[in-house]
């Protein structure tokens, strides 16, 4: 542990440069969800030929994956030794909030392309909207949040040894607790527009509904064990 020497940004790099396979796993199962979500896009709403549709999908998808991993690997490359912060959060915070700003832009280009996709379909629009928003949430708060949790987490330990178990406990639960919401909510409102379905539209909204919701549930279980793996080793 260094002591009355001012905190060097250059000395994070080291804790930047970890958990590059979490950013890209983490970036291409993103970009799987949208194209999921363009895919019922199409066959919902869209007027589009299956050609068209699937050059809009795969453009998505592109665009998701590569501005996820912009989002995770640029932010870091601009760490700057001018950077004047008393502690190492603020320089940690720093980075994380150009990475959120990145990822949310993302999303929002995404969303536009679906809503394109939808061929202006109100309904649409509003299922889009709402699948967007806990897409948008996850992927800035349960990814880009795990990712600093650990990355801090591991300085704290390096830098001042092992930090009070109680508060690593109660972060990882609420953490849980905020990745069962999410997936709650996604459930509920599912279910509840499966029951209100016409019966020879329940098989593919069923499809639709189970296989986005068991898909985005395994993404959150699968950030939420990698992150216990990595604290349960300090």
């Amino acid at each position: 542990m260094r002591t009355g020497v001012a905190l060097n940004p250059l000395d994070l790099v080291p804790y930047f440069k970890e958990h590059r396979v979490f950013a890209i796993l983490s970036s291409l199962g993103l970009a799987g969800l949208y194209a999921e979500e363009g895919w019922a896009t199409f066959v919902f709403w869209s007027r589009r030929s299956a050609n068209e549709a699937t050059l809009w999908i795969g453009m998505i998808a592109l665009i998701v994956f590569g501005g996820y991993l912009l989002s995770f690997f640029y932010p870091p490359s601009r760490l700057n030794a001018a950077w004047k912060y008393p502690r190492a959060w603020g320089i940690f915070s720093r980075i994380t909030a150009l990475s959120l700003a990145i990822a949310l832009a993302t999303n929002v280009i995404a969303m536009m392309l679906l809503f394109f996709l939808a061929d202006g379909n109100l309904i649409g629009a509003y299922h889009l909207l709402r699948d967007g928003y806990v897409y948008t949430l996850a992927g800035l708060i349960i990814f880009h949040g795990l990712l600093l949790y650990v990355r801090y987490l591991r300085y704290i330990y390096h830098s001042f040894g092992a930090p009070f178990p109680g508060k690593v406990i109660g972060a990882s639960a609420g953490i849980a607790i905020l990745i069962l919401l999410i997936v709650g909510f996604i459930f509920a409102i599912d279910l509840r527009q499966l029951e209100l379905a016409p019966l020879a539209e329940q098989g593919i909204l069923g499809l639709h509904t189970y296989g986005r919701g068991l898909y985005l549930l395994t993404l959150l279980l699968g950030a939420y064990a990698w992150h216990f793996r990595w604290i349960a080793d300090h």
